[in-house]
C-alpha cells in the first residue's frame, strides 16, 4: 500500500483538510466552554462525518480527525470521564473512517489523529501537570493508533511545558508523527502563539523536535504572514519534510470570529507561495473551510501537478 512518505518521496505535494472546529461552528454546532469542538463528538456526529465527506470532497489526501481539544486532561473540566473521552477519541476516528468509506473508497486518504496544547477553557486554572499531561497524552494517542490513524499530527505545539510531553507520547507509539508550531511576530521575533508562550520560537523548536522521532515538522494555526517566516526559522533546524496550514480570523473563547477571513482564491494564492519554502504538504486550519481547501486543491492541480 503507498505511503505518505512515498508520495512525499516523489515529491507530490498534499493536501490538508481546514478548519474542523470553526466549520462545525460555522454551520451551527455550539462550541463547548471547556474543550472547545471536543464536545461534538458526542452531540454532532453526524455533522462532523459530513464535514469530513465535505473536505475529502475539496481534494484533501490528509484528514485530521476532531480530536485537538478531546484529551482526557481537556473533556474532564466538560464532565467526561477518562473512559468516556478515550471513547469520544475512538469515534472521531471512526468518524473519519466512515467518510472516506462513504465519499472516496477508491483513493487513499490518510487519517492523522491530533494531539495538542489545548488546555480547557483556555483557563490558567486548568493547565494540567506535568504528570497529568504525560499520561493523558500517552492514553491518548495510545487510543488514536489503535483506532487505525495513519499519523499522528501533534498541533499547536508553542510552549516548552506541555507541548514537548504530547510530542514525546506520539513518537512512543512508533506512528509517523507531524509536529506542528503555531507563531506569531512580535518585535520582529518569532514566539510562540498566545498568552503563555512569549517564548523563542527556536526554544520551543528545539525542545519538540528532540522529544522523539519526528517524521515532518511544520507551522500550523498561525497568520498567513507570520507562516513563512516561522518555516524559515524551522528549518534552521529541521531538514526533513516541510507542511503548513494557517488559519484566518480570530478566537475568544469559546468561539471563531468571523471577522477577517480571507476569500477562499486568496487564501489559495498566498498558501501556494508556501512551496518556494519548501513544504510537501498545504492546508488550512481555524476559519480555512472546504472552500478554500477546493480552490486550494485546484490551483495546485492547475499549475503545480504533474
Amino acid at each position: 500500500m503507498e505511503t505518505i512518505e512515498d508520495r512525499i518521496d516523489a515529491g507530490d505535494v498534499l493536501v490538508i483538510d481546514g478548519g474542523m472546529g470553526t466549520e462545525l461552528e460555522r454551520r451551527g454546532a455550539p462550541m463547548d466552554a471547556q474543550s472547545w469542538a471536543g464536545s461534538a463528538l458526542k452531540s454532532h456526529p453526524d455533522m462532523i462525518r459530513t464535514i469530513h465527506r465535505d473536505f475529502i470532497d475539496a481534494g484533501a489526501d490528509i484528514l485530521i480527525a476532531n480530536t485537538y481539544a478531546a484529551a482526557p486532561h481537556v473533556l474532564f473540566h466538560s464532565g467526561y470521564s477518562e473512559a468516556e473521552a478515550l471513547a469520544l477519541n475512538r469515534r472521531a476516528c471512526e468518524l473519519v473512517r466512515e467518510a472516506v468509506a462513504e465519499a472516496a473508497p477508491d483513493r487513499r486518504i490518510w487519517i492523522a489523529g491530533s494531539l495538542s496544547s489545548f488546555f480547557a477553557g483556555l483557563s490558567a486554572g486548568a493547565w494540567p501537570s506535568t504528570d497529568e499531561a504525560a499520561r493523558s497524552y500517552a492514553l491518548q494517542a495510545e487510543t488514536l493508533v489503535a483506532a487505525g490513524c495513519d499519523l499522528l499530527i501533534t498541533e499547536m505545539m508553542l510552549d516548552t511545558t506541555v507541548s514537548p510531553l504530547a510530542v514525546r507520547a506520539a513518537a512512543a507509539t512508533g506512528l509517523p508523527v507531524w509536529v506542528g508550531f503555531s507563531v506569531r511576530t512580535a518585535s520582529d521575533r518569532i514566539v510562540g502563539l498566545g498568552e503563555r508562550a512569549d517564548i523563542a520560537f527556536e526554544r520551543i523548536r528545539d525542545d519538540c523536535l528532540g522529544a522523539g522521532d519526528v517524521h515532518a515538522a511544520g507551522i500550523m494555526h498561525s497568520e498567513m504572514s507570520d507562516t513563512p517566516p516561522g518555516l524559515d526559522r524551522l528549518k534552521e533546524a529541521w531538514s526533513g519534510p516541510l507542511f503548513a496550514y494557517p488559519h484566518s480570523g480570530s478566537f475568544r473563547m469559546p468561539n471563531w470570529q468571523f471577522d477577517d477571513e480571507i476569500a477562499p482564491d486568496a487564501f489559495a494564492r498566498e498558501a501556494v507561495t508556501y512551496l518556494d519554502c519548501g513544504v510537501t504538504a498545504i492546508g488550512g486550519c481555524c476559519g480555512m473551510s472546504p472552500h478554500h481547501i477546493a480552490a486550494l486543491a485546484q490551483h495546485l492541480a492547475r499549475n503545480h501537478g504533474p
